[in-house]
């Protein structure tokens, strides 16, 4: 009899352990399906290299980079072990028979690569001014793009917003709520894992945003995207007049949309919020902030000045004080290969 009690206990355990076992198994497979392989936007040429399933270089690569500029074809590329970057230039008629020229960004990086912002004048910060694409190649910067007009308003001694940059905090003086103007001083917070959360004017302080990890803030607005929603102030039509933009955006963690659109010119006559915030969700973005537009907009690629504003603008033309930067490169040998 006790035997029979000993092999029914044990006949017990071995059925939970199976059952454990069949559960934890399950539970592998299922994660294992979540995880989708890197795709990107739009395809790479047929020359690309095999990339691994966060879109990067694999660490047995041969190459240390793949790097494709054809400005005819509106082609920008680089890929490394720590970033893909992918500008696509684009032409059509959008909303209200306007005409558009725009580009389209899609970045992913490794854990612990980011957003730098760097400054012309980081002693005194809004205090020098420099070309874009000068300040960029100076920077040995891959990529760049104007930024939230924080420097500048530092330099005409008007309110700087909520600035964290690299874990420090840089200002904590906003607005108590939105403005219907731009700035409308609502921002965007890069967090250390590599997810992106916007926040209207007046919601969230610069301790607070620090004490949750915040690396980075940028303060500009309005929100264009947030929790996939498109923004009040958007939806309320307060900025549908044509103008040159610049957007930042999250698709998940570590996986960015920039989006640059050009204006003010016969070429392109630049476009309201509304579709662009209706284009960065479209291509799947979560959270998304209008950053400085105008003659201010600047995206560099390898030290050269990407979008074409200038050839129709000179004599508008703005410098910057800072830009928003990924990655650095040894720029002067791209003219030794060419």
């Amino acid at each position: 009899m006790k035997n029979r009690t000993m092999l029914s206990r044990m006949a017990k355990r071995l059925t939970a352990i199976v059952l454990a076992a069949m559960m934890l198994f399950s539970l592998a497979a299922a994660v294992a399906e979540t995880i989708e392989t890197f795709s990107p936007l739009y395809p790479l040429r047929d020359d690309a290299p095999a990339l691994t399933d966060k879109g990067l270089l694999p660490e047995d690569s041969e190459e240390d980079y793949y790097l494709v500029i054809d400005e005819e074809a509106g082609e920008w590329t680089y890929i490394d072990h720590d970033m893909f970057i992918n500008i696509r230039r684009f032409n059509d008629v959008v909303e209200k028979k306007r005409t558009l020229v725009w580009y389209e960004t899609e970045i992913t990086v490794a854990p612990g690569t980011k957003f730098v912002t760097q400054h012309a004048n980081p002693e005194e910060i809004g205090r020098r001014f420099m070309m874009a694409e000068k300040f960029a190649t100076q920077l040995q910067s891959i990529f760049a793009i104007s930024d939230d007009f924080y420097g500048f308003r530092v330099y005409q001694k008007r309110t700087p917003g909520v600035i964290i940059q690299n874990g420090v905090i840089l200002d904590d003086d906003s607005l108590k709520q939105p403005h219907w103007t731009l700035p409308t001083y609502d921002l965007i917070a890069l967090y250390p894992d590599g997810s992106m959360k916007t926040y209207l004017a007046g919601s969230i302080g610069a301790e607070e945003l620090l004490a949750q990890g915040v690396t980075d803030t940028w303060c500009f607005g309005p929100v264009l995207l947030s929790n996939s929603e498109i923004g009040a102030q958007v939806l309320e039509k307060r900025f549908e007049y044509a103008n040159p933009r610049q957007t930042i955006g999250m698709i998940e963690p570590n996986h960015y949309l920039i989006m640059t659109i050009e204006g003010r010119h016969r070429g392109s006559d630049g476009v309201g919020l509304i579709w662009v915030a209706e284009r960065m969700r479209e291509l799947g973005c979560t959270e998304a902030l209008n950053l400085d537009g105008g003659n201010s907009v600047k995206l560099v690629f390898m030290g050269k000045l990407v979008n074409s504003d200038r050839h129709y603008n000179e004599k508008n033309d703005r410098s910057v004080t800072s830009l928003i930067t990924l990655g650095t490169f040894p720029l002067d040998t791209l003219s030794q290969e060419e």
